[in-house]
């Protein structure tokens, strides 16, 4: 800015000594050319105004000149050290290639080793789900098993229960098997009623080698199992499969319980009416002579067994009235009679089993031939009496009829 306004300032005073002098014009001669074509020399003439602007042109890129010489030589230093940083650079860059290239070896063998590690860890841990695979089919597999052996031993129990409960029945007119059928039935009734339906599910094999079934069943033990090793039904997810399938063996077991109870409870209530059982079926049965008269044949052989001494003989009856006439068939039936007797006739009574089919009826008979209806070649004259639980004597003794009672239960307890 100050060269400008120098500039500007020459160039006014030059105007203003132009103007003054237009009337005297003043030059300055620079050099003389030669010219060749006449001889003579020739003057170039330079006004002062333009010699000054020569001048400080001339100064002006001297300064220039000089600025740019110091600039180039700063320049060049900058050159030289960039040229010199440039060096160092790529030195560094050539270390850093080696070192990078080092390390991109070392990363290649790293990378290799981590995926063969990867490798190896895969196949490990393929090993292991398969191993765990294994070992999950067979604890499947046995908790099938012990599911099956707790429907199988449930089942067994329900039969045999079953089979005894029928046997019972048959002798229900027995009123203490009535009574125990009855108690048996309200424990069936109170132990069973939780587990109503959880047994009419078939049970099938499930194949665990191949982690599936030959068929699938809703709801049962098998569909489970087969959720859990990864089968290909759908019914149930698997965490519902496996819920269910820890309530329904935590119910099995209970069911096993329950029947393992009545079970017990069966047993006991057998050993108590067992001997009535025996008793009704192959031992003498207490039946009313109100009954009896109906069944006891009439002039037909009839077996009678003396309780106290096990004799035998065969008698007829021929007269139903308070109670049954009859007299022996034989001699040898008369003669087995009377030794009943230690062979004397009497009106005791004695305790007898009179068999009427398959029939063994506690009963009571005197040893005191009386009356008629005798019969001829029996060494027997007249007829003796049979009494049954409530029959009567013809004269209403109170005290023949409580003896002949007395008679008739003993026979009944008899050890048949």
């Amino acid at each position: 800015m100050p060269v400008i306004k120098w500039f500007q300032k020459i160039t006014k005073n030059n105007k203003r000594t132009t103007s003054h002098m237009h009337t005297q014009k003043r030059f300055f001669s620079l050099m003389l050319i030669p010219s060749y074509s006449s001889g003579k020399t020739r003057s170039i003439r330079i006004s002062f105004s333009t010699l000054y602007i020569a001048l400080f042109a001339m100064v002006a890129i001297a300064c220039i000149m000089g600025f740019l010489h110091f600039q180039s030589r700063s320049f060049s230093q900058v050159v030289l050290e960039a040229s010199a940083s440039l060096e160092q650079t790529q030195e560094a860059f050539a270390s850093l290639q080696e070192i990078t290239e080092q390390e991109q070896s070392q990363l290649v063998e790293g990378i290799v080793s981590l995926l063969t590690d990867i490798n190896d860890e895969r196949t490990r841990s393929q090993e292991e789900m398969q191993q765990q695979q294994q070992d999950f089919l067979e604890t499947l597999e046995s908790i099938w098993l012990y599911t099956n052996d707790l429907e199988m031993r449930i089942r067994t129990y329900e039969t045999y229960r079953q089979e005894i409960m029928t046997r019972l029945d048959e002798s229900s007119h027995i009123p203490i098997v009535s009574r125990a059928l009855n108690d048996m039935q309200q424990s069936q009734d109170y132990l069973l009623a939780p587990f109503n339906g959880l047994f009419e599910y078939p049970v099938v094999s499930p194949d665990f080698a191949s982690g599936s079934m030959e068929q699938t069943i809703e709801p049962a033990t098998g569909q489970m199992i087969s959720l859990l090793a990864h089968s290909t039904s759908q019914t149930l997810s698997t965490d519902e499969a496996a819920r269910y399938l820890v309530y329904y063996i935590t119910m099995l077991e209970l069911a096993l319980e329950a029947q393992k109870e009545l079970y017990s409870q069966l047993l006991e209530n057998v050993s108590v009416v067992a001997p009535h059982i025996r008793r009704d079926r192959y031992g003498p049965q207490l039946l009313y002579w109100s009954y009896v008269r109906n069944i006891l044949p009439r002039n037909t052989p009839v077996m009678i067994t003396d309780v106290r001494t096990g004799t035998t003989f065969w008698i007829n009856s021929f007269s139903h009235g308070n109670h049954a006439d009859v007299f022996p068939v034989t001699a040898a039936d008369t003669a087995a009679l009377l030794r009943t007797r230690g062979g004397q006739w009497s009106w005791d009574t004695r305790p007898v089993w009179v068999h009427i089919g398959d029939r063994k009826v506690a009963a009571s008979m005197n040893g005191m031939p009386h009356g008629g209806g005798g019969n001829r070649g029996n060494n027997m004259n007249g007829h003796i009496c049979i009494h049954f639980r409530g029959s009567r004597t013809h004269n209403g003794s109170w005290h023949h009829e409580r003896d002949h009672q007395n008679s008739v239960m003993e026979a009944y307890r008899a050890d048949f």
